[in-house]
């Protein structure tokens, strides 16, 4: 079917619709493809003007109008960026097309993955567009460096994230900064939406940052409150025993309820070095801030050390095992 009527044909509005979950009147869509590429061409083909075709998503970004439900199509591909995208336009929203399975690879085994070389950029995607939505890439920053601090960052209100993987800790340098990690929570980071993503990687590099992160609140205040996380993924890959997956650095960076809901928190290691918590936070922290149901662990002794009562659990407790993988050492059922 020709895509003509401002590059909208009445199938792909429906299915923007019900992907997005929006009604009708969605605003402009514009295409991300590899320059020269068969899916370029393909594009071109069935209608889509080159002005609508871009070669990064922030080239295709910044020509998207904000609070008009504009939609970021990523064709399959690696896309290479040398600056921090910093996604502020509310209502604007950005899907890969490889799949559902779009979340684990780097940029050599690319299905949708944007990804930056460049020293001392941050963040690769930081937004603060409310009510934005992002589904089926991955991110990956990738310089060896304390400057390039997480793939991507979430300070503001209402986005939804879907099939997206964060990757950072990708080298030696990265691996060692505390404040490094895959994904920050910005202090204005209220009540984000993450089904089926995967934050952090355990295959590219080894942590060795006490008291860091592949997830971190980045704030000092702010105390961003009511996200949810569902069938999500966080992997590690350490050795040091003080290395956490989440990091709650100060008492005023996390507000109330960040619920998750079975997610798996995961620490590639040696064999012989266990983990010693899931969770870092800090004396002060609101209590009762992280409530895990049907959630589970591998490689770690505990799900936080400290006595704060800010983590909670309604997985069946035995000691400190609740939700906490371990070897069998006998027969279990029939």
């Amino acid at each position: 079917m020709k895509i003509k009527r401002r590059h909208l044909s009445n199938a792909l509005e429906t299915w923007l619709m019900s992907t997005l979950q929006l009604g009708p009147g969605i605003g402009d869509v514009f295409y991300v493809a590899v320059a020269s590429s068969a899916y370029e061409t393909w594009l071109k083909k069935q209608g889509v003007a080159g002005d609508h075709i871009f070669a990064l998503p922030s080239l295709a970004y910044a020509e998207a109008t904000a609070s008009r439900n504009d939609t970021i199509l990523v064709t399959p591909g690696a896309y290479l960026e040398t600056a921090e995208i910093a996604w502020s336009k509310a209502n604007t929203h950005m899907i890969g097309l490889g799949g559902p399975n779009s979340q684990a690879g780097d940029y050599s085994e690319a299905n949708v993955v944007i990804y930056t070389l460049t020293e001392a950029v941050a963040s690769l995607l930081t937004v603060t567009g409310a009510n934005s939505q992002f589904y089926n890439f991955a991110l990956e920053n990738n310089f060896d460096a304390a400057t390039n601090l997480t793939a991507g960052t979430i300070n503001t209100y209402g986005t939804v994230w879907k099939n997206v993987g964060f990757h950072g800790h990708m080298a030696a340098t990265q691996n060692t900064t505390v404040a490094a990690a895959s994904l920050y929570i910005g202090g204005a980071g209220m009540y984000p939406l993450l089904e089926d993503c995967q934050i952090g990687q355990d295959v590219w590099g080894t942590r060795s940052g006490a008291n860091s992160g592949v997830m971190r609140f980045s704030a000092s205040s702010g105390r961003p409150n009511g996200a949810t996380f569902r069938r999500c993924k966080f992997l590690s890959r350490s050795v040091t025993a003080a290395c956490a997956l989440v990091a709650i650095p100060a008492a005023q960076s996390i507000g109330r309820s960040w619920y998750f809901d079975n997610c798996h928190f995961s620490n590639f290691y040696d064999g012989t070095t266990t983990l010693t918590q899931v969770f870092y936070t800090v004396t002060g922290t609101q209590m009762w801030a992280i409530q895990l149901h049907n959630c589970s662990a591998a490689g770690y002794t505990e799900w936080q050390t400290g006595d704060f009562d800010v983590v909670t659990s309604d997985m069946p407790i035995t000691g400190t095992a609740g939700g906490l993988m371990k070897s069998p050492t006998g027969t279990v059922g029939n």
